[in-house]
């Protein structure tokens, strides 16, 4: 009997309309918890502790976290789709990264020393890409097919939410453990509390191939060439983010550096630019996700948003003066709001099969992690040699890479 065969016969849930509701809820929960230390309290921190060094610290922790981002998404994705517990196949990892995710933001928050904000960081990677992958896999789980734009538009949009309520939170507080313990707290358990009630498929029988070195190592790839439509999906995907990152890593340093902005104002200032960011993607994510589903189409609205991410990140980049920059942000918010309407969407439409979907999704997640890896190491000596500005710029090319990536993938409209 194969794999296929072998899933067919797992308990498989009725798609009900709790989970296309609790999905999304979740990874506003999961933003939440990890926004608080990826954009501001391990900068404050590292500044904290050695201020001078403090960029390219923030680029080494940023980079091997995400490291450790990219190497547990596709594991846990494909221990998933294997896991047999009673629970469920997703309901385990999600519940036991969270603990785990927390658990690093709380030894950041008490860190004497950079390698142990290192640790601490690494550790809250590992737990709550763990918790990700497991959500993110229950969207071809729970839903049907014709409504995963509209669900997939709503889970990127609370991914990206999520931010704003993560920093209106961090900014309620002086510097120090509470910022970002108390936000992040509030994340895990709404994730959790909407998780809970959620009936997972369960996995009856065994998996047909053995968990050996060859099944983990492919955890990481796909053959490109065999499936060339999730290839250009994943490379538009890993555009895209790019783009993104690159306007939010350095976000604190880049408002000290050129505002002039002090670093207890600085959890201010990025909450109103997150806001800002925010309300443009608000205006646009819930109404072209529907329209997608509606007209049976996707890459039009990804080739609208890189171009529009371009411009937005391009105002951020010339920017002289605060408002300049938060009209950048609105501009941006707008682009990626566009893209991740239908991105997710656009992934599950190019899956090569159910079966493997938890893992096929890690693998698609590394597009989403890698960016944090790369812009980490190569972005201090952007910095110093063109500036701020040419570390946004060097961004909003991606973004045109982005539109002409997804003219590729044949499949999907």
């Amino acid at each position: 009997m194969d794999e296929q065969s072998v899933l067919a016969r797992a308990e498989a849930p009725a798609r009900s309309r709790y989970a296309v509701a609790a999905i999304p809820l979740a990874l506003l929960g999961w933003s939440i918890a990890l926004v608080p230390p990826l954009a501001v309290t391990i900068a404050l921190r590292l500044r904290e502790l050695d201020v001078d060094g403090a960029a390219a610290n923030l680029g080494l922790v940023l980079g091997v976290g995400a490291f450790f981002s990219f190497v547990t998404n596709p594991l846990a994705g494909r221990l998933s789709d294997r896991t047999m517990s009673r629970f469920g196949m997703r309901k385990p990892w999600i519940f036991s990264g969270a603990v785990i995710g927390y658990a690093g933001i709380a030894v950041i928050a008490y860190a004497p020393n950079v390698p142990v904000v290192l640790l601490g960081w690494s550790v809250a990677q590992i737990g709550l890409n763990f918790s990700l992958a497991a959500l993110i896999a229950l969207l071809p789980d729970q839903v049907e097919p014709g409504r995963r734009g509209r669900v997939a538009s709503f889970i990127s949009l609370a991914q990206n939410v999520g931010g704003v309520g993560a920093t209106f939170l961090v900014q309620l507080f002086p510097i120090g453990p509470l910022q970002s313990l108390v936000p992040s707290l509030f994340g895990v358990v709404l994730m959790l509390a909407v998780v809970a009630p959620i009936r997972d498929k369960v996995r009856t029988e065994q998996p047909v191939d053995r968990l050996d070195v060859k099944t983990l190592f492919g955890s990481f790839v796909f053959n490109p060439r065999r499936y060339p439509d999730l290839g250009w999906a994943w490379l538009t995907r890993f555009f895209l983010n790019t783009t993104q990152f690159t306007a939010t890593s350095y976000l604190t340093y880049f408002l000290i550096a050129e505002f002039g902005v002090s670093d207890d104002e600085a959890p201010t200032m990025v909450f109103q630019a997150v806001l800002v960011n925010a309300v443009g993607l608000l205006l646009v994510t819930p109404v072209l996700g529907w329209l997608s589903d509606k007209l049976g189409r996707r890459k039009p609205f990804v080739i609208l948003s890189s171009l529009i991410a371009t411009v937005g990140l391009t105002v951020i980049a010339i920017s002289s003066t605060i408002p300049v920059m938060l009209l950048g942000q609105f501009i941006l918010g707008a682009g990626v709001g566009a893209f991740f309407a239908v991105e997710l969407a656009l992934i599950a439409d190019v899956l090569p099969s159910e079966q493997d979907a938890g893992k096929d999704l890690g693998v698609a997640n590394l597009a989403q992690s890698l960016p944090q890896s790369l812009i980490p190491i190569a972005a201090p000596g952007v910095i110093a040699a063109f500036g701020y500005p040419g570390l946004f710029l060097g961004g909003a090319l991606f973004g045109i890479l982005g539109a002409l990536g997804v003219t590729r993938v044949r499949r999907v409209r």
